[in-house]
C-alpha cells in the first residue's frame, strides 16, 4: 500500500523551480530559501539564474533548461535530484505568452506556446515523480486565470493554461494518496513579461491603466503574492489535491 504524503518540512524541503530566472519563479526562489529550503533554479538564461542564485541566502543550484526540449528536461531534473539529494517539491512557473490574434497564429507560435507552457509542465512533472514518490511530495503549477475565461489575441496562452488545469486534475487522481498536485491561477501579474507586453502599446501608461481597471481589485498583483499562494499550496495545504487556486483580484468572478 502506498504511503501517504505528508506535511512537507519546509526547512529541509528540496525544492526545483522552472521559469526561476525573473517573475514567480524567481519570487518563490525568494521565498523558499528564505524559509530554509534548498533550491533547484530551472530557466533558458543562465546569467540570471546566476542573478536570482546570488540573491539565495540558503542552499541553490542553477540549470540551464529550455522546458519545451524534452531531453533538456530529463537531464536537468535529474541532475537537480542528484545534487539536492532529492526533490520534495516541484513549482512548474516557466511559461511565455505573445498576443497575436487567431488567423494570425502560425504553426510554430502555437507549438511555442504550447510546448513551454503545457508539454513543458508534464516534461517536468513526469522526470520528478520517482522523486516525489520517494519523499511524499507535491507538484504546484502555474496556470492563469485565463484557463477558465477567454481574452482577444490569446488563445493559444488561454488553450495551453486550460491544458495545465487538465494535466494538474490529471496527475492529481492519478498519484495519490502520496503525491499531490495543484495549480494556482494567477490574473495579470506585473512581471517583465506584463512589463514588456505593455510597454509595446502606444499609450504604455494608458494601457497599464486600463489592465489595472480591467481586475475588480484595480491594480496588478506582485509575483511575491503569487509564490505565497504556491507556498501554501505546497507546505500549508496539506489536504488540497487537484485544485486550482484563483489569485486574480475576482478577474475571473466578474
Amino acid at each position: 500500500m502506498q504511503r501517504r504524503s505528508a506535511k512537507i518540512q519546509i526547512d529541509r524541503a528540496k525544492v526545483l523551480i522552472t521559469g526561476a530566472s525573473s517573475g514567480v519563479g524567481e519570487a518563490a526562489a525568494s521565498l523558499f530559501s528564505a524559509r530554509g529550503a534548498s533550491v533547484a533554479l530551472l530557466g533558458r538564461r543562465m546569467t540570471e539564474l546566476e542573478r536570482v542564485r546570488s540573491l539565495l541566502s540558503g542552499t541553490s543550484i542553477a540549470l540551464p533548461v529550455d522546458v519545451s526540449d524534452e531531453e533538456s528536461v530529463i537531464d536537468a531534473v535529474h541532475r537537480a535530484a542528484r545534487e539536492l539529494g532529492g526533490i520534495d517539491i516541484v513549482i512548474n512557473a516557466a511559461g511565455v505568452a505573445e498576443a497575436a490574434e487567431a488567423e494570425h497564429i502560425t504553426g510554430d507560435a502555437w507549438r511555442a506556446v504550447l510546448d513551454t507552457n503545457l508539454s513543458g509542465t508534464f516534461y517536468v512533472s513526469r522526470e520528478a515523480i520517482p522523486y516525489l514518490r520517494e519523499s511524499g511530495g507535491c507538484i504546484v503549477n502555474v496556470a492563469s486565470d485565463l484557463a477558465a475565461m477567454g481574452a482577444p489575441g490569446l488563445v493559444h496562452y488561454s488553450a495551453s493554461k486550460a491544458g495545465v488545469l487538465g494535466l494538474t486534475r490529471g496527475l492529481a487522481v492519478e498519484l495519490a494518496p502520496r503525491i499531490r498536485v495543484n495549480a494556482v491561477c494567477p490574473g495579470p501579474i506585473d512581471t517583465p513579461m506584463m512589463q514588456q507586453g505593455l510597454s509595446a502599446a502606444s499609450d504604455p501608461g494608458r494601457a497599464r491603466r486600463e489592465k489595472e481597471l480591467s481586475v475588480p481589485l484595480e491594480r496588478l498583483s506582485t509575483p511575491e503574492e503569487i509564490a505565497r499562494s504556491i507556498y501554501f499550496l505546497a507546505i500549508d495545504g496539506t489536504f488540497a489535491t487537484g485544485a486550482a487556486l484563483h489569485v486574480d483580484g475576482g478577474t475571473s468572478a466578474a
